[in-house]
């Protein structure tokens, strides 16, 4: 077949596959493929985005297939371009998020000759990839029966896929990139599955009534409601981290985290837990599920298996347990009043005019409305809002199955182009924005989403002051080689065309800054107390709920 022709297949079977979005990377190789892109959206049947950045695109492509549950492909032409997808997929892997990536190659004649921008691509992102094809040397039929097998496990098994595509000259030809438009094809659904009864799954003796309900990473409607199910009629407890999105619901804890890590939680330690999805941000959860008596994982689709950081389910099921007994009132009631002697404690010592991280986020979380999205950032940014955010109105989202750095501002670029509804809001730490500050870099005929980037800058890498490294024992060796103090003006260095940068210093210009309309893309650097200050003020929050609840 010649390039045109297979670009031709190649766009086809992505538009029956029920792709409708495609992030391009400019190159040479790929040239076929990227007109018959342009020629695809020119008619209306995809939507088409350009990035000059390969990692960058990559995550773009992910953060859009990520709120819209729909295959998202990113091209690049051949060599370290294609190298440079393999982060985002990574994250797509654990993630369980169906990103497809299509890198252009020079003919397999050619590799290891030394030939320009060849390298060996095959089986380039290796296990990685849920789904791999070749496809130099097929024929049309072969080709589509190729790509349309490996974009459909990439959809049922929700997962990356890798397409190699072989292109020899001459790569473009007027008037041969145009494509037919193509029936998305059916899949069957997988049906939902109903929760053994919850004492099925016990050993004898072990009572229920005294249970918690631990919501990790995931994003499933029917999983949601079976949660919200049990722990009603259980009347248990939820501490919900960020991306489970169950902390508005009427049993979670508006600061789960901070009072599992009290003596309350010793003298309460729950006789079972079921957690929901990829649980274990915060520690105080892990020894959680290590002090229970019964530990019930919940592995909910895509199902990737990766449920039980500790080691200790008894089972691992594929859907939540259904209550059989009824509830302890009293035991509700004293999680609640642990709960509520947090929040006070919470907002006496962050209600004020200082910017810390956790002031932020705390001022972040409780902007963000029901029709809103709210992308965060690993490390720090992350835990705050768990720790100080409340009940959480907004979807919540977040790199979360690597829980990197890198890619989390075009992530939430992706993911609010693909958010239908109000603002898209992404709390990201100073050195997070500075390593992607590319996927702010959209060429101006690119759309811009409504999306407010909210930077904390306190210089560098706040959390490892607050883990054992920030132990004064390292304190000669901390800030070169944790710290990474930037000594930058964040402001200037996220700095883009049509991009709204602003700096705040106080809560106050903080909070106004937020609540002014807005649309567009924003950044909004937060200029933070010192890391060390921050740090400080984490101890003080969590001795003092400690010693409220001892």
């Amino acid at each position: 077949m010649e390039s045109p022709a297979i670009a031709r297949a190649v766009v086809e079977e992505l538009l029956a596959s029920g792709v409708t979005d495609v992030v391009v990377c400019p190159g040479s190789r790929s040239a076929p493929l990227a007109l018959t892109l342009a020629d695809a959206e020119r008619r209306g049947l995809l939507r088409l985005h350009v990035r000059i950045d390969e990692r960058s695109g990559a995550y773009l492509a992910l953060g859009i297939a990520r709120v819209s549950g729909r295959p998202v492909a990113v091209l690049t032409t051949s060599g370290t371009a294609a190298v440079n997808l393999h982060p985002a997929i990574v994250e797509a892997a654990y993630s369980g998020v169906p990103l497809v990536a299509i890198t252009a190659d020079r003919p397999g004649s050619v590799r290891g000759s030394g030939a320009n921008q060849t390298i060996d691509q095959r089986h380039l992102y290796g296990a990685d990839a849920v789904a791999y094809a070749d496809l130099e040397g097929l024929d049309e039929v072969a080709l589509r029966t190729a790509v349309g097998a490996a974009l459909d496990t990439g959809v049922n098994q929700a997962g990356p896929v890798h397409l190699n595509v072989s292109f020899a000259e001459p790569l473009v030809e007027p008037g041969a990139h145009s494509v037919a438009g193509i029936a998305v094809r059916e899949r069957a659904r997988d049906a939902v599955r109903a929760g053994a009864p919850l004492s099925t799954l016990l050993r004898a003796g072990v009572d229920s009534a005294r249970g918690l309900l631990i919501a990790g990473d995931f994003d499933d409607a029917a999983t949601r409601t079976a949660a919200i199910a049990l722990a009603s009629a259980m009347g248990w407890p939820v501490i919900s981290e960020p991306s489970g999105n169950l902390s508005s619901h009427d049993h979670a804890l508006r600061h789960g985290p901070l009072v599992l890590g009290t003596p309350f939680a010793g003298s309460h330690s729950p006789d079972v837990v079921v957690s929901v999805g990829r649980v274990g941000l915060h520690r105080p959860e892990i020894q959680a599920l290590r002090s229970a008596r019964a530990h019930i994982a919940v592995d909910v689709p895509p199902r990737l298996g990766r449920v039980d950081p500790a080691r200790t389910a008894i089972a691992v099921v594929g859907a939540v347990p259904r209550a059989d007994r009824a509830p302890d009132p009293s035991w509700l009631a004293s999680w609640r009043a642990a709960d509520a002697a947090a929040e006070g404690i919470v907002t006496g010592l962050l209600d004020n005019d200082e910017l810390t991280g956790a002031s932020v986020a705390r001022a972040v979380a409780q902007q963000a409305n029901d029709d809103d999205l709210l992308v965060i950032g690993a490390s720090f940014p992350v835990r705050h809002v768990s720790a100080y955010g409340g009940s959480l109105r907004a979807r919540c989202i977040g790199n979360r199955g690597t829980s990197g750095i890198d890619g989390v501002i075009s992530t939430a670029w992706g993911a609010a182009l693909a958010h239908n509804g109000g603002t898209t809001y992404a709390l990201v730490g100073d050195l997070t924005a500075i390593y992607d500050r590319n996927g702010l870099l959209a060429p101006r005929q690119e759309p811009r989403p409504s999306v407010a980037y909210i930077v904390c800058d306190n210089d560098g890498g706040g959390i490892f002051s607050d883990l054992e490294q920030g132990a004064p024992e390292f304190a000669a060796d901390f800030e070169r080689v944790f710290g990474t103090p930037h000594g930058a003006d964040v402001a200037s260095l996220l700095a883009a065309p049509t991009v709204d940068v602003r700096t705040v210093g106080t809560m106050t210009e903080l909070r106004d800054a937020l609540a002014q309309d807005h649309t567009g893309v924003r950044v909004i650097v937060a200029r933070c107390a010192a890391r060390e200050v921050e740090a400080a003020q984490v101890r003080r929050i969590q001795d003092a709920v400690s010693a409220a609840l001892a």
